[in-house]
């Protein structure tokens, strides 16, 4: 039995690519297309939005530390002239795991339930919450 990697037999060459490409296993890709100056300025206002009710939230002071640095850390991001997308939805992602830890779920957080919409529809996130 060989092990783990790849293992070729002769010349491996990969031509004229313009997309993704991988190799290997357990390998996750996503590609964003660009976003729109209306929807980058609606992503920065519900990420604002939602970051204020952060602070309305009753939830141990450590989980809502975390949920805001994530949140801050969108929004920072949001705010370069090209925005990494992935990386915005990334600490969108890691903000809803932490109040899910923290006992709670966005759809009984009125505060944060429609900014929390508005995000995932921008940036295209299923079944998050």
């Amino acid at each position: 039995m060989g092990s783990p990697g790849i293992t070729s037999a002769g010349d491996v060459t990969f031509g004229n690519n313009s997309g993704q490409i991988a190799v290997g296993s357990n390998i996750n890709q996503s590609q964003f297309p660009s976003i729109n100056q209306t929807d980058l300025k609606e992503l920065r206002e519900s990420l604002l939005e939602f970051q204020k009710g952060i602070g309305k939230l009753e939830i141990d002071p450590n989980y809502q530390n975390v949920v805001n640095g994530k949140i801050s850390e969108a929004l920072i991001e949001a705010k370069n002239e090209e925005p990494g997308l992935s990386e915005i939805r990334q600490c969108f992602e890691k903000s809803i795991q932490m109040l899910k830890k923290a006992g709670k779920t966005i759809e009984s957080i009125s505060e944060l339930y429609e900014p929390a919409k508005k995000i995932a529809a921008i940036l295209r996130i299923g079944a998050l919450f």
